[in-house]
């Protein structure tokens, strides 16, 4: 009995402990890497990109050579879940949705009910996380997903996995995080800026071959949950100026289209002061940025360097605007500060949920840049 006694009691004890008996193997299992949403003829297009974690692997150990396996499911329906069990009918094994990285829409997805179907979708189930990165595609979505990195690399290195590293290191439109795109979304007075990728065939080549590679195109302005439009690279340069992220921008400075140098700018400080008399609302912006010399083509004083640093930045912030309230954007986040600092005057200024702005709203732009490194580069010094 003394042996028996212990025996039957460890025996009930591991009744009681919970087992993995339901769980699948992880090689059963299909990682969705990346999601996708189009609109097409009155129907929701749901995408998924999948890659071959045992393929990563080996890439990481320094083995393969094989060029990595990218698998992109399709299903189509009125809603984004009868999408998505469109495409289950297809799927071969359990989709796992814990390891989604990034969200792209196209331009014709950003309707307000999709979006709303996709908040509904990520807030309910429990494998999404809140931190995957959000953008738009002025392509494709197929074209996005398959484009693949340089040097046989794995696509969780991509633009699309991971935006921050290419940010850190030139500049202009901030990753944007699901959380933050849902805060934007949903607040009033805020512009959703929702960076803009492309795929590019003309700047890389391998075996002598053009190679695709997703590239920065700008971006898709929202405000008031309407889409206000959707802007080219070079006309949204102001935004870096105002954005309190920005790692490190390059900045040319000319003098009558002739190239004087080039300056690397960082440590920008943004800030907007409303200023508001009766019903006359004006916004005073103030910028102060580090810079450093990388390269130069004549001779400058350092004042003259920095002056013209100034005027190129200011020129940038006042062409972003003055581009964005030709669509009705507020793309410099002007509305966004009057909300902040006076919610009221916001409220009894605003029209069909929006800050009506003018090109005169737009009052005085400080900017100040101080030369903190001019590396090899000769300056003369008064």
């Amino acid at each position: 009995m003394k042996i028996l006694r212990p025996l039957l009691v460890c025996g009930l004890m591991s009744l009681l402990l919970t087992g993995c008996w339901g769980a699948k193997e992880i090689e059963h299992l299909y990682y969705v890497n990346s999601i996708g949403l189009d609109y097409v003829d009155g129907k929701v297009v749901f995408y998924t990109q999948l890659l071959s974690f045992g393929n990563i692997a080996k890439k990481e150990a320094g083995a393969g050579t094989n060029k990595e396996l990218i698998s992109i499911g399709k299903g189509e329906g009125r809603t984004i879940d009868d999408a998505g069990f469109d495409l289950y009918r297809s799927t071969q094994e359990k989709l796992s949705w814990s390891h989604v990285k990034a969200l792209v829409f196209t331009k014709a997805a950003l309707r307000p009910e999709i979006i709303h179907g996709i908040l509904e979708q990520m807030n309910r189930y429990y494998e999404f996380r809140y931190t995957i990165w959000t953008m738009v595609t002025t392509g494709s979505i197929e074209d996005i997903f398959n484009a693949s990195p340089l040097q046989n690399t794995s696509s969780i290195y991509s633009q699309l996995d991971n935006p921050l590293d290419r940010y850190s290191q030139s500049s202009f439109v901030a990753p944007l995080y699901f959380y933050k795109f849902i805060w934007k979304w949903e607040e009033e007075g805020q512009t959703l800026l929702l960076p803009a990728l492309s795929v590019t065939e003309d700047h890389w080549m391998e075996d002598k071959k053009s190679s695709s590679q997703v590239q920065q195109a700008g971006i898709c302005a929202l405000q008031n949950k309407q889409l206000r439009g959707c802007f080219k690279h070079n006309d949204v340069r102001g935004l870096r100026w105002m954005e309190k992220k920005t790692v490190r921008t390059p900045l040319l400075l000319q003098i009558k289209q002739k190239p004087i140098a080039m300056m690397v700018v960082s440590k920008i400080k943004p800030s907007i002061e409303p200023k508001l008399s009766g019903s006359n609302l004006v916004f005073n912006i103030k910028v102060k940025a580090q810079g450093a010399i990388t390269e130069q083509e004549n001779p400058a004083t350092e004042k003259e360097m920095t002056d013209l640093a100034a005027k190129e930045i200011r020129k940038q912030i006042k062409s972003t605007y003055l581009i964005g309230l030709q669509s009705g954007a507020d793309l410099l986040g002007l509305s966004n500060s009057l909300y902040r600092s006076n919610p009221k005057a916001w409220y009894r200024l605003k029209k069909e949920g929006t800050l009506p702005l003018k090109p005169e709203s737009l009052g005085k732009i400080e900017v100040s840049v101080g030369l903190s490194d001019v590396g090899i580069a000769k300056i003369l010094k008064k």
